[in-house]
């Protein structure tokens, strides 16, 4: 793995010995792959935005794009005998179960405290389960590990590749956020040019809605990440926000679409704060997590 470089002495957690910090990338190098891994993305994005501005699909076909652009990033960039090596730093390693269960509940929590604060504004309400309430939730199981295999298509571009290699460049704490900011810009085509993701409300407030949670939320991802030593919780995670934030708001009665928009889910007032207050505890209270734990002998 490429290391980030150490915050201010707080003990790291130490999950995952078997993930050595490689500091022997030039900057030069990390910078050529940033480059053209962001270079493919967004000009991949765009073309999708553009070929099916009306699809429903645009949104999921955009899921693949990071992988695809690390494909080409590495095929480009990096000489033959060390390509498998290069895949290999996304962090495909088993992780630890804690991982995982911290990537299914944090998710919750975020989803719950938005959706608490829209209903407690009166801007949304929930009414009582129906029957059929076991069966619901274990399809939602099921679909949520299935889509987190899914995701794996844009985590190991954001959290896999690009941000190993933005930490060979600056410290950690300001890489995960700069990841988080290339994710955001990313879904700027789909916002702006298509008529199927996130359709709801005025583009001028929710555009800079999304930037400004998905930089955020770059904090959470990029935490579990280096915290994890694994790609796999990220992509748990991210399942598991799109599920519980879906589940939410299809349970929900709001108002009407736009205030529910402008409140809560991912272009909501409400989630932006709760993942400004995650993001703040995370970058200051766990700053010793941003950092790779030492390889030890023998691991």
């Amino acid at each position: 793995m490429y290391g980030c470089s150490p915050p201010p002495a707080t003990p790291a957690v130490r999950l995952a010995p078997h993930w050595r910090p490689i500091t022997s990338l030039p900057a030069s190098h990390a910078r050529r792959q940033v480059a053209t891994f962001l270079a493919v993305a967004y000009a991949l994005a765009l073309a999708i935005a553009l070929a099916l501005p009306h699809a429903g699909i645009a949104p999921l076909v955009s899921i693949a794009v990071p992988a695809v652009a690390v494909a080409v990033t590495v095929l480009v960039t990096v000489r033959p005998g060390r390509r498998r090596s290069a895949w290999a730093d996304g962090g495909f390693g088993r992780p630890s179960w804690r991982s995982l269960l911290v990537a299914l509940v944090g998710p919750l929590v975020i989803v719950a405290s938005s959706f608490a604060i829209a209903a407690a504004l009166g801007v949304v309400r929930f009414s009582a389960p129906g029957g059929g309430l076991g069966r619901e939730l274990a399809g939602q199981a099921v679909s949520l590990v299935a889509f987190a295999v899914v995701f794996l298509g844009e985590e190991v571009g954001w959290r896999g590749f690009l941000l190993t290699r933005l930490c060979a460049l600056m410290p950690a704490r300001r890489a995960v956020l700069v990841a988080g900011a290339c994710q955001a810009a990313f879904h700027l085509p789909l916002l702006t040019l298509t008529t199927t993701y996130q359709f709801a409300g005025s583009r001028w407030i929710v555009v800079p809605m999304v930037m400004a949670t998905l930089t955020l939320a770059g904090a959470w991802y990029g935490w579990l990440r280096l915290w994890s030593g694994s790609v796999w919780p990220v992509t748990m995670a991210h399942s598991a926000f799109n599920h519980f934030m879906e589940g939410a708001a299809g349970a929900a009665v709001a108002t009407s679409p736009v205030a529910l928009a402008y409140t809560t889910t991912e272009t909501g007032a409400a989630t932006l704060l709760v993942v400004a207050a995650t993001a703040a505890y995370l970058l200051i209270r766990r700053a010793g997590d941003f950092r790779p734990p030492d390889r030890r002998p023998g691991t």
